[in-house]
């Protein structure tokens, strides 16, 4: 894959960059706006998650997976929004089994999107 040196280079590791746009109303400052934040949210959020998920704190698990669902469908990270909507229903009907298998594969999938991004923003500045 290669690097991501602008929005559409996204694309490759994943995004549905004009999905991402189009909720941005159709303005890419803003997507890329949204993005940084994105960004500077998942630095804070993937350690919080994990600790959540390992302290078995499930009730805030789904919390975490039910923002981290919007906020990836909002930047066209739709197979982590999936992935996070699969987690927050999981833990609704008391699948922790499932939780259990697929924790971590989420949070290292959000770690990629992170590691999406800072590539794209250490190119912009």
């Amino acid at each position: 894959m290669g690097a991501v040196r602008t929005i559409y280079d996204l694309r490759e590791k994943g995004f549905d960059v004009e999905q991402g746009i189009a909720v941005c109303a159709g303005d890419e400052e803003i997507y890329l706006e949204v993005l940084e934040a994105a960004l500077e949210e998942g630095r804070e959020k993937i350690p919080f998650i994990k600790e959540r998920f390992e302290q078995k704190d499930f009730e805030r698990y789904c919390i975490e997976m039910h923002g981290l669902k919007n906020a990836m469908k909002s930047v066209g990270a739709i197979a982590l929004s999936e992935a996070a909507r699969e987690q927050e229903f999981a833990v609704k009907e008391n699948n922790l089994q499932l939780v259990e298998e697929k924790a971590e594969a989420v949070i290292a999938q959000y770690g990629g999107v992170v590691d999406a991004l800072e590539e794209l923003f250490g190119h912009l500045k």
